[in-house]
């Protein structure tokens, strides 16, 4: 299992990925609200490759349900488009040293 601690000013959540589907837990009402219309559709993200010794971009879709798409959303889309912050991801969902993962704590979740 794979959880992104999530944060947007003093709110948190966490966004999991448990190796079938990728789902919200204990996220606020304003962070579900901008994370959940990339939950279930298909992300396409750019990446260079080298190709013959030439550095190629391609773009790339991420099915639902995927780490490809965990990853998308984790690198891209949070971030940049629903802007929301990725303090850090953890495999088991209790990191040790995650920059605004006690936030949900602190807020009584």
């Amino acid at each position: 299992m794979l959880v992104a601690f999530l944060t947007r000013g003093r709110l948190g959540g966490k966004l999991c990925f448990d190796g079938q589907q990728v789902y919200l837990e204990d996220a606020d009402e304003d962070i579900a609200d901008a994370v959940k219309p990339y939950l279930d559709r298909e992300l396409e993200y750019k990446a260079s490759e080298w190709v013959d010794g030439v550095r190629v971009r391609q773009v790339h879709a991420a099915r639902p349900g995927t780490i490809e798409h965990f990853s998308a959303l984790v690198w891209h889309y949070l971030p940049h488009r629903a802007k929301v912050q990725v303090s850090c991801v953890s495999p088991d969902g209790t990191p040790p040293s995650c920059p605004g993962a006690g936030l949900i704590e602190l807020e009584g979740r």
